[in-house]
């Protein structure tokens, strides 16, 4: 059975897809991407709450670190309030040329993974391998407390949970498109 779709926003209904089809899960959406009922429209506004009080509190220990900075150092609260301007503002255009220059590629969002580095066999490989662990580790705890001050990413996640419809689910949107036409259950975009 063909089902008349022209754009990949259009999918059929759940209960009309074929066993055989499976609809991936989406990082905090679950499968509730391809129905958009209720419980998609409440985790979208929860992301969107979760992102405003992490900006709002992030935005409340910049103001207290830039308040001091600024009683001890006025040229250095300016030459870091210019820093955080134009990190955050580069940060935001690169994320906004990268959303744009993915938003109609079909794909799924790739599992994040850690790699675990092994060094050698033994002793001296398993203590090789904790320290560069350990280095690692610290390394993410430096560039958490590096967003502390460029909150870049954090607003964009915000912005991107405002999106009618996230990147993610865009791409993942058209590659359940691509999938149900290869199979032969939508007609082929002309």
């Amino acid at each position: 059975m063909v089902h008349p779709v022209r754009a990949s926003r259009f999918l059929p209904a759940r209960h009309t897809l074929p066993r055989d089809v499976l609809i991936p899960r989406l990082p905090g959406l679950g499968q509730t991407w391809y129905d958009h009922g209720t419980g998609y429209w409440a985790r979208r506004i929860g992301m969107s709450l979760l992102w405003a009080i992490v900006l709002a509190i992030l935005a409340s220990i910049d103001a207290g670190l830039f308040g001091s900075i600024r009683n001890s150092s006025r040229t250095g609260f300016d030459v870091l309030v210019v820093i955080d301007a134009l990190a955050t503002l580069a940060l935001l255009a690169w994320l906004a040329v990268r959303t744009v220059q993915h938003w109609n590629v079909p794909a799924l969002p790739q599992r994040a993974r850690l790699p675990v580095p092994r060094f050698g066999r033994g002793w001296t490989g398993q203590l090789l391998s904790s320290l560069v662990q350990l280095g690692w580790i610290l390394l993410v705890l430096i560039c958490a407390i590096a967003l502390l001050f460029f909150p870049g990413i954090f607003i964009a996640m915000f912005l991107m949970s405002l999106l009618p419809e996230t990147p993610a689910e865009r791409q993942a949107r058209l590659w359940m498109a691509g999938q149900l036409r290869e199979r032969g259950y939508l007609e082929p975009t002309p």
